[in-house]
């Protein structure tokens, strides 16, 4: 008797929850059969939204969901507080308030290409409004084509999609220590974006993200190699986790000593190529080699060994030229008998003829010339020549920054062939006057 007057209780409770809502619209004046029945060879779905467009948008979501269910099982699924029923060959399913929604997206997955409203075939609604509060919404069933053969089609091209992606995935990761080239880990780090957007198991996503940190740690074992090639000659390498790898960007090359600097390629390799004329034995001298790669800098210092210039005729003006007058007049500018001292390093220790000096001294209205000097000297290393230019010069005004250099030549007798050569001097210089 207990048991029969629960279920009565039921029955009215159920009633009651009707009795609050009244249907006060409808698409047809009857339900069709296939409303919340199983169908076969179709997907029914039915959602509830505020509006009908909604209910629209909501049918074409929950479809693209079901076959995305059907056709890839492990997919996993999230839940948020949105009424809607499914119904399938196996029965209705239903909860009270959530929404499956895929980690998968459906632009990675070419068979939902084909998924379209156009091909729904039949539409029922009914418009519902709640008697006590008067708000409205709208109940939405829609018949969707979708056999078992085009299900079982479409987990035959999923699965040959999801093995090709894996396969994908593992040759990335057998190739990490095997990369020919720099260009390879950020074309590598690009297909691994891609291969996240498409794994939808929380197991190979991470695996996804960590392939992708070793990948951008790559960058930091990237480093330069060099050897010497010969006299004004450097090979460089670039090696990745000591590996030597190609790399498509050319260097930049400077030198602190070094000029004419040229880099070519070739088979992977820079050989890079300049003058070490003026880079001498006793200093420290150097090729700074910098790559700018992914944003990223890889910069190495390779020393130069400056040949010894022993036993070579090798003459270079070097340091300060220093002019003092021995009077000077403020009002008219007139300078008098200019003493002058100038460095000449004798690199290669042969003795050597002075012939003449041309100095122009930008404060100067005309240029000093020193004819047949004529002097001779033996020691290797620094030399200070001091002469002195007689005679009354009118200096012009205060030397300007972009003025700070007497440009000239001296003319040398080279003592292996008798011969004077010209070496030009572009030096600083100081005065006595202002």
């Amino acid at each position: 008797m207990k048991r029969l007057i629960s279920m009565v209780c039921l029955v009215l409770l159920a009633a009651g929850a009707t009795a609050q809502t009244k249907v006060v619209d409808k698409s047809a004046k009857k339900m069709p059969a296939w409303a919340n029945t199983a169908v076969p060879d179709y997907l029914i779905v039915s959602v509830t939204a505020p509006t009908l467009a909604e209910a629209q948008k909501k049918s074409v979501q929950e479809i693209t969901e079901r076959i995305i269910q059907s056709v890839a099982t492990s997919v996993s699924v999230s839940q948020t507080d949105v009424m809607s029923e499914v119904t399938t060959d196996g029965g209705v399913e239903s909860t009270d308030a959530y929404k499956r929604v895929s980690k998968m997206k459906s632009a990675n997955l070419p068979f939902l290409k084909g998924i379209s409203p156009t091909k729904i075939e039949e539409i029922y609604w009914q418009k519902v409004q709640d008697k006590s509060t008067k708000k409205e919404h709208y109940e939405y069933w829609v018949k969707y084509p979708y056999s078992a053969v085009e299900q079982r089609r479409l987990q035959k091209e999923f699965e040959q999609l999801d093995k090709e992606k894996t396969e994908e995935y593992e040759a990335l990761r057998d190739k990490i220590g095997n990369l020919e080239s720099v260009e390879e880990i950020k074309s590598s780090i690009n297909r691994l974006a891609s291969l996240k957007e498409f794994f939808f198991d929380d197991v190979r996503v991470s695996q996804v993200d960590g392939l992708i940190e070793q990948y951008k740690q790559l960058y930091s074992t990237m480093a330069i190699h060099g050897t010497p090639a010969g006299k004004g000659k450097y090979e460089c390498q670039m090696m990745l986790n000591g590996r030597p790898v190609k790399v498509g960007v050319v260097p930049k090359v400077t030198s602190n000593c070094a000029f004419q600097i040229v880099v070519r390629q070739s088979d992977g390799k820079f050989i890079i190529t300049y003058d070490d004329t003026d880079c001498l034995p006793e200093e420290e001298n150097y090729l700074d080699v910098l790559f700018r790669i992914d944003g990223k800098r890889v910069e190495s210092k390779f020393s130069i060994n400056a040949n010894s210039t022993d036993g070579k005729f090798l003459v270079v003006p070097e340091g300060k030229v220093v002019l003092a007058a021995k009077s000077v007049s403020a009002a008219d500018r007139k300078i008098k008998d200019i003493s002058i001292r100038l460095t000449l390093n004798n690199r290669g220790g042969q003795p050597f003829g002075l012939k003449s000096l041309e100095l122009q001294v930008p404060e100067l209205s005309v240029p000093i010339v020193f004819d047949d000097i004529n002097s001779v000297y033996t020691t290797k290393g620094v030399i200070q020549v001091n002469v002195v230019a007689e005679g009354e010069f009118t200096a012009r005004q205060k030397k300007s920054s972009a003025l700070s250099f007497v440009q000239g030549a001296v003319m040398i007798v080279n003592p292996q062939t008798q011969a004077v050569e010209r070496v030009r001097l572009s030096l600083p210089y100081v005065t006595n006057w202002e």
